[in-house]
């Protein structure tokens, strides 16, 4: 029982099951492709067989047509050679005798494939021949061949066969042409045997087989199986061709050819046993081989699974030991598993908190720039920090610009809080972009809900700052169909209070809301719009008046409205109108979230609409009022989860303000802090305030884990107010000291 038991232990553990899904995974592979070779490889050698045997075929009839057409020439001339037609005549001349028999003796010496040569003298029935002597016709040995000729079945100069004591020749008649008898022919006996070794290619030891036949069907080289002789008139019918042919047990692939003008026919004969050896040979080698391989592999997967997966096994077996030694419902489960459910809870710690701290340097970069131009200026580290991320903080010279939204709150309400946003991120890409095109250095920052900050380095003149802008207007307008408002300061360095100047930018950037213009705004339309008098509307009644709309108290905002109107009164025409275009411009600024204000562009327009100064109070208060309702208690399109959504990311960008309020943030959206603090709690179920100490808390180990900041850069970053409040609420939040943090995720990683 206990050697089962260890048996089945040892079939558990992993590098065994491992090697055994790979044995059985290579076993299938190797198995189908080397057939798959093996069918591949069987298809190219009968391939290649046939197209050798087609090549040599086409050698053959090339060598058989030249050499005939050689030997043909040869003949002919040997035949118009004067001893030869001397001795025709005059046959019985012993010198003649001895020049013919030197000439033909050279002939035939030049011409290896010639037997021997017969000369037919028919006047004196007279036949001499190279390798015997003179014979009257009676006395000549080869009867069958005098025959032949001298009766003229024998067909003026083709080549045939001609047999004579068992011994085969090719044989060549050559006479007069136009003469009925004419004196004599010239008879060429070639060697078969010879012809055929080297011009035909055949020995003994090829298992292809020539043979060669004449327009009758009757062999001039080897001889034609009965069965054969019977196919070929059926199947030769073509000038070349292939059929297949069965020869008892054995099969052939027949190939043929025609060779002009004898007429004949090459047959060539390749047994099938020829490539089906080869095939047999290179699938032996193939399955050998892959088998070789297959060995090999399994070794090698063997050795890689236990040297990577035994130290699991041995780790399992620790296991074993502390946990589960009495257990066999442990010891019955896979050793991934045990491993698995030994380490879940480090592994869901791991990912949980590595998840919490991932940050990228975009979005690090991103929150520093914003803190920057909120804040005026950074801390020394900080700005070091941020010239780390981008070249914006090292720059000699800066200008800041404002692209800001028109219309926003009918923009919000077509566009959900998530849809806004990754179009404002399109919007920082856009001008980036053009930025970059036009060879400008810049930065785009997302700030608040309806604009962006747009930081330029080292920036060219005015004018190339203002066709940029333009540039990029058009093409936000052109691609994401959202009409903006571009505004640019001065060139300034880094040492100048960023945060006043981008609230004067920002400020520049609602002249549009009493001119009407569609331009890039810059600082001298500042200078031109709002220093026409020497004396102001004073400030304390624009704060007061901006105080009690905000609140809702319709009371108090008569009471301010009757104190502003009361100064208008004491002022001259002109000035009258410049300072009500100044306190409508402050209204727009402040309460721009509201759609109520969307029809103020071109204030001055409106204005030359009334006739006195009361029909503008008149006008004033109804406006207001409208304002006053919106911020009491929003429309139906306003929300819950996108007012939720605006809060979150707000209190996100500005983390870093130590004394972040609800009355901040209620401002920001346009809507009163209760409302805001009610439809928090209601739609994420947990407090504003505890919702704004666990993102610092976030953001800490955020910073911790990506920066090598100290932790008094991190405390101001992370906006808490001292040490001991950052140190206290990391510690309740995390189980750790900052410190302790940072080293275990460093360890981790």
């Amino acid at each position: 029982m206990r050697r089962i038991k260890r048996l089945k232990w040892t079939l558990h553990k992993t590098y065994l099951r491992v090697f055994a899904t790979f044995a059985i995974l290579f076993t299938i592979i190797v198995t189908v492709f080397s057939l798959y070779l093996v069918q591949i490889f069987s298809m190219s050698a009968r391939e290649e067989i046939d197209q050798a045997a087609q090549t040599q075929l086409g050698q053959i009839v090339e060598n058989t047509k030249f050499t005939l057409y050689k030997l043909r020439l040869y003949g002919m001339r040997m035949y118009e050679d004067e001893t030869v037609q001397g001795w025709f005549t005059d046959y019985d001349d012993p010198q003649l005798l001895v020049r013919l028999n030197d000439s033909i003796k050279k002939y035939i010496s030049s011409e290896p494939f010639i037997y021997k040569i017969d000369l037919i003298s028919a006047s004196g029935k007279r036949v001499w021949t190279s390798r015997e002597a003179m014979f009257d016709y009676s006395e000549f040995y080869d009867q069958a061949l005098l025959q032949e000729i001298v009766e003229g079945s024998e067909p003026y100069l083709r080549f045939s066969r001609h047999d004579y004591q068992l011994e085969s020749y090719i044989k060549l008649a050559v006479r007069a042409i136009g003469l009925k008898k004419p004196e004599g022919y010239l008879i060429m006996l070639l060697d078969q045997k010879l012809f055929e070794r080297y011009v035909m290619q055949s020995n003994d030891q090829s298992l292809v087989q020539i043979i060669i036949t004449d327009p009758s069907g009757n062999p001039i080289i080897g001889e034609v199986p009965e069965n054969l002789a019977q196919a070929i008139p059926d199947k030769s019918q073509d000038e070349t061709g292939t059929f297949g042919w069965e020869n008892g047990e054995q099969k052939w692939t027949v190939r043929y050819s025609k060779i002009d003008p004898e007429g004949w026919t090459v047959y060539q004969f390749t047994p099938w046993e020829m490539w089906k050896s080869k095939v047999s040979h290179l699938r032996n080698m193939i399955l050998l081989s892959a088998g070789g391989m297959f060995l090999l592999t399994l070794f090698f997967v063997f050795w890689i699974s236990r040297r990577t997966y035994l130290p699991f096994s041995d780790l399992v077996g620790l296991l074993h030991k502390n946990e589960g030694r009495h257990d066999d419902a442990i010891r019955d489960k896979a050793e991934y598993e045990l491993i698995r459910s030994g380490i879940r809870k480090l592994v869901v710690q791991v990912e949980q908190m590595d998840q919490s701290i991932k940050s990228s340097q975009h979005i690090i970069r991103e929150d520093l720039l914003r803190q920057w131009v909120q804040n005026g200026n950074l801390p020394e580290l900080t700005l070091v920090s941020l010239r780390q991320l981008t070249p914006i903080a090292g720059a000699r010279r800066l200008r800041l610009a404002v692209v800001r939204i028109e219309s926003y709150p009918s923009f919000e309400e077509e566009y959900t809080y998530y849809s806004r946003r990754l179009l404002k991120y399109a919007m920082g890409n856009i001008v980036e972009e053009t930025m970059r095109n036009r060879r400008i250095t810049a930065a785009s920052i997302d700030f608040k809900d309806d604009h962006l900050v747009v930081l330029m380095a080292d920036p060219t003149d005015d004018g190339e700052s203002r066709a940029a802008l333009a540039e990029a207007k058009e093409n936000v307008s052109l691609y994401l169909n959202i009409n903006c408002v571009c505004a640019f300061s001065t060139t300034f360095t880094d040492s100048f209070d960023l945060n006043a100047i981008y609230r004067d930018v920002l400020e520049i950037s609602y002249i549009k809301f009493l001119t009407g213009e569609e331009k890039i705004y810059g600082h001298s339309d500042r200078q031109s719009l709002l220093g026409k008098s020497s004396e102001d509307i004073p400030n304390d009644l624009i704060k007061t008046l901006i105080q009690t709309v905000n609140k809702g108290d319709e009371a108090e905002t008569a009471k301010v409205m009757d104190d502003i109107f009361q100064w208008l009164r004491q002022l001259p025409f002109e000035e009258c109108k410049f300072h009500l275009a100044r306190l409508m411009y402050e209204i727009a600024k402040s309460f721009l979230q509201t759609d109520t204000l969307q029809n103020w562009q071109g204030i001055n327009l409106k204005l030359e609409q009334y006739g006195s100064l009361n029909e503008v109070n008149e006008w004033l208060r109804e406006e207001i009022q409208v304002v006053q309702e919106k911020v009491k208690k929003p429309g139906r399109e306003k929300r819950k989860e996108d007012v939720a959504a605006s809060v979150v990311n707000f209190v996100n960008q500005n983390l870093h303000n130590p004394v972040l309020s609800i009355e901040d943030i209620g401002l920001h959206i346009g809507l009163s802090p209760n409302y805001v603090r009610t439809i928090f709690r209601d739609t994420l179920q947990v407090s504003l305030s505890d919702f704004i100490l666990v993102q610092r808390i976030e953001k800490a180990k955020q910073l911790l884990h990506s920066t090598e900041w100290p932790v008094s850069q991190i405390v101001d970053a992370a906006g808490f107010q001292a040490k001991s409040h950052f140190f206290t609420a990391f510690k309740k939040a995390t189980g750790m000291t900052p410190k302790q943090f940072r080293e275990t995720t460093e360890e981790l990683n």
